[in-house]
């Protein structure tokens, strides 16, 4: 494991694309913001997530996936426990993805909620994403964390031209998002993975940590 964490990490800095220079315009805090929205229902969705113009071309057009912390006590708890979860991506992407839609003006995902007794992911329902509560935490889109700061939606122009897509942003105005390789872990079904963080624009790279975009898939 630990010589396949150290290609990644080669493969990172040696396969370097430059990040565009946009202009973000924040769109509307409601569900008609976002594509596919149904007007009867007031829902937008359902969809995945996409990255795109990420500086590292190995996960170029990837979907979204999640990783989720475990809480087990064995002195207390009967059973082990689904604390929160965060959205993640793959390092390969022909596996399922998390499907999210726009509820009550709120991003939500269809995500697992609790654990059986054996620990395995189950009760999976439409949940409200967040951001981190403060933007110097991890910046990562979660849920189980009500206290969290509400995800934005923003368009991305080049000079005068409109990019194509709806991009997932949020903080003070930021819709920069960095990608750092972890190996496989607790709660990430026994996958390797991306995590994906919000970067406020004055925010450092960590080590082996590239930058991207991140878009509703088709938009």
């Amino acid at each position: 494991m630990f010589s396949k964490t150290l290609a990644f990490a080669s493969a990172l800095a040696s396969a370097f694309a430059a990040l565009p220079d946009v202009t973000i315009k924040e769109l509307p805090a409601s569900c008609s913001s976002y594509p596919g929205y149904n007007a009867d229902t007031g829902i937008a969705g359902p969809w995945t997530l996409q990255v795109v113009s990420s500086e590292n071309p190995a996960i170029e057009g990837f979907g979204d996936t999640d990783v989720y912390s475990v809480s087990y006590n064995p002195n207390t708890d009967r059973k082990p426990s689904l604390r929160w979860g965060y959205i993640t991506i793959p390092t390969r992407n022909d596996i399922a993805k998390r499907a999210l839609e726009c509820v009550n003006n709120t991003l939500h995902a269809y995500v697992p909620t609790d654990l059986t007794d054996a620990g395995a992911p189950t009760a999976v329902q439409w949940m409200p994403l967040t951001l981190s509560p403060n933007s110097d935490d991890d910046g990562v889109l979660l849920w189980k964390v009500p206290s969290g700061q509400p995800v934005k939606v923003y368009e991305h122009y080049v000079g005068e031209e409109k990019q194509p897509g709806v991009f997932l942003g949020g903080y003070d105005g930021t819709t920069t998002w960095g990608f750092k390789y972890y190996p496989a872990s607790l709660g990430s079904y026994g996958m390797d993975y991306f995590s994906m963080r919000l970067m406020p624009a004055d925010a450092t790279l960590s080590a082996n940590e590239t930058r991207g975009f991140v878009k509703i898939y088709g938009s």
